[in-house]
């Protein structure tokens, strides 16, 4: 078991001060070891500044005010203005979208549907409720087709479509993008009807796009922060000199 011991924040604070004020005293140190004396000059006498050592650079005070720094700027990095951000209480549930924006949209296509299976769905007045049966269409050939874009809401007692609700822009709503239905009795004739207009059909080819670039992109993302990631660790390798550089100044002094 370790019995490695850390420093707490605060001390790794007055220690990033510490070097801080050092870097700054330091300035113009290196015009103690050159004279003004143009008698006093020797152009074969070299000034030798001793190199930092391997142990100095990979100990752990010196890694512990990198990573100290690294912090700050991931907390700040982290900070998102989420003031003007809609976030439906339940995210997941189609009946509580309203104003989606852009950036939620992107974050609901990325996920897909999801559907809730261990469900007992409510009987109205009628003893009539919804069913699972109605995610699977049957074609003339026989074959089955999943409805992929009918959603139950389970707070709502009703079924929304999934492309409609977030890319309709038409102003003829419907109830399947709307306010959703909960007609059990006619639903299947509903959705038939429905998957065969004009606005639901555009509306699924605009999903199926940004589904496709969602996918895309996180292709790219991915190359774009292994670069980044390299790029990270040369520059984090180059001032781990420098402190090092900085205390061996110190050190000479």
């Amino acid at each position: 078991m370790s019995t490695r011991k850390y420093v707490s924040g605060y001390e790794n604070l007055k220690k990033k001060r510490r070097i801080e004020k050092l870097v700054q005293s330091k300035k113009g140190a290196l015009d103690k070891f050159v004279t003004t004396s143009k008698k006093d000059i020797d152009l074969n006498e070299e000034l030798v500044i001793e190199q930092p050592s391997l142990n100095e650079l990979n100990n752990d005070e010196t890694v512990n005010e990198i990573n100290n720094i690294e912090d700050d700027k991931n907390k700040n990095a982290d900070k998102v203005d989420v003031k003007n951000l809609f976030v439906p209480n339940n995210i997941y549930d189609l009946g509580r979208w309203e104003n989606v924006d852009t950036k939620l949209r992107d974050l609901l296509v990325e996920k897909g549907p999801i559907r809730e299976n261990n469900i007992t769905f409510p009987k109205d007045e009628n003893s009539r409720h919804f069913s699972t049966v109605f995610y699977v269409k049957m074609l003339t050939n026989g074959e089955k087709h999943d409805r992929k874009w009918l959603i139950y809401s389970k707070d709502f007692n009703k079924v929304y479509c999934f492309c409609c609700k977030l890319f309709n822009t038409s102003c003829n709503k419907n109830q399947l993008s709307d306010e959703g239905t909960r007609d059990w009795k006619n639903l299947n004739s509903k959705l038939k009807s429905h998957e065969t207009t004009n606005e639901h059909i555009t509306n699924m080819n605009a999903w199926v796009d940004l589904e496709a670039r969602l996918s895309k992109r996180k292709t790219i993302d991915k190359d774009v922060q292994e670069r980044i990631d390299k790029e990270k660790e040369h520059w984090q390798k180059v001032l781990i000199r420098t402190i090092a550089v900085v205390k061996n100044l110190a050190k000479i002094n």
